[in-house]
């Protein structure tokens, strides 16, 4: 390893050669993550290739010729994953932010629906067609009120709702049919208390049943925090079961204070959270700034389908991550204020389809969802909609 940096020179005549072959790839040798001369400085409020220095001048240069590429790659697996010409489309930019989140795949109708952007007001649910790029906003039997998150399951499309206390808004959970656009409330209170900001929300099915449990994170509500307010629920991870009728919490706010993303393992055995907190965001949530970190945390789920043997997979070096999803291969992908993120089933991350690309300011207006589609990748880049053309289906059902 001593004679990495002899020979760094060298090595990047070489990437560079690659690079001109197709200009959208940058590969970043791995060791650079966790080897760099020994002189450097590195910038948590940056990207690790716009924040970071080095004494070596090749290195920097390395790192600057990935600042605006599409595709920042650090392992031969993320290469594989693009193939040897990925295909970038913009299939919509507009003055306005517009594609945020859920990110919800129906393969059987080819499309992809998504949410617009809670900061800019109240939010609606947008549908992109894969088939011929259209784009309509949802026709449903009642408007949805701040629809945020979404999953696809068993025929319908669950959306989280955040609490609007102006509009008399409750916050909760809703499904939409989509053959019929008709609307039933899930969920909106326990107890009398109110959701506060449901972010995120997914299935698991037993194996072996044909049971059902429906998880959901809360994040905090810093405003009632200011205001006073006494009639919220506690944050975390929490699970509904519709069998019993039963909404009980999953994981308390001590352990994952600012419960984000969510999603299960294809073989319906593992859960992955991802945590918003840390020292870069906990102050936006009210919280001390040292609660919780810019983690995503793996969980197994017992015979009964409950989280246990919590562990730390991976952290995020920019913000933090929010949308998660696992493909068919068991690579985990984050949305990050670095992009969307991709990491081996071991941790490693092998790549990042680069956000100072796909989106006009990550600082401000970063990734926070994406779907899987098949073959395709869909970034939901605010004022910007993607799609990117894999050389591989990392996705075969509706994540």
């Amino acid at each position: 390893m001593a004679n990495l940096f002899r020979f760094l020179p060298l090595l990047y005549l070489l990437l560079q050669a690659g690079f001109a072959q197709n200009n959208s790839i940058v590969s970043i040798p791995y060791a650079l993550t966790y080897l760099l001369p020994s002189r450097f400085n590195g910038d948590i409020s940056f990207t690790f290739i716009n924040g970071t220095h080095t004494s070596d001048p090749s290195v920097n240069s390395l790192l600057e010729s990935a600042t605006y590429t599409p595709f920042i790659s650090y392992d031969e697996e993320f290469l594989s994953l693009l193939g040897s010409n990925p295909t970038v489309e913009l299939i919509d930019e507009r003055e306005a932010n517009f594609a945020a989140e859920a990110g919800v795949w129906i393969r059987e109708r080819s499309e992809v629906w998504y949410t617009t952007w809670i900061n800019d007001g109240p939010t609606r649910v947008e549908i992109l067609n894969l088939a011929d790029r259209s784009i309509r906003n949802l026709s449903s039997s009642m408007p949805l009120e701040n629809p945020n998150g979404g999953y696809y399951h068993q025929g319908l499309v669950y959306f989280t709702c955040l609490r609007d206390d102006s509009r008399g808004w409750p916050g909760g959970v809703v499904s939409v049919d989509p053959e019929t656009g008709h609307v039933e409330r899930i969920l909106n209170s326990y107890f009398g208390l109110k959701f506060d900001s449901i972010d995120d929300v997914t299935w698991v099915t037993q194996p072996g049943t044909n049971h059902s449990f429906m998880f959901i994170t809360i994040l905090p509500n810093p405003e009632g925090t200011e205001k006073g307010e006494n009639d919220t629920l506690p944050q975390g991870l929490w699970r509904w079961d519709p069998q019993a009728k039963l909404l009980l919490p999953a994981i308390s706010r001590t352990e994952l204070p600012v419960a984000n993303g969510v999603r299960v393992s294809r073989d319906q055995k593992t859960l992955w959270v991802t945590d918003f907190g840390g020292a870069e965001r906990s102050r936006a949530w009210g919280l001390p700034a040292e609660v919780g970190a810019p983690a995503i945390y793996k969980y197994s789920l017992d015979e009964d389908m409950w989280p246990t043997n919590k562990r730390i997979f991976g952290v995020s070096r920019m913000q933090a991550a929010d949308g998660i999803r696992v493909d068919d291969q068991g690579r985990v992908w984050t949305a990050e204020g670095e992009g969307v993120m991709v990491r081996a089933a071991d941790g490693r991350v092998i790549g990042a389809f680069n956000a100072q690309y796909f989106t006009r300011d990550p600082t401000s207006t970063a990734i926070v969802q994406f779907a899987l589609a098949g073959d395709t990748l869909v970034i939901l880049g605010q004022n910007k909609l993607w799609t990117v053309k894999l050389a591989e289906t990392v996705s075969s059902r509706s994540i």
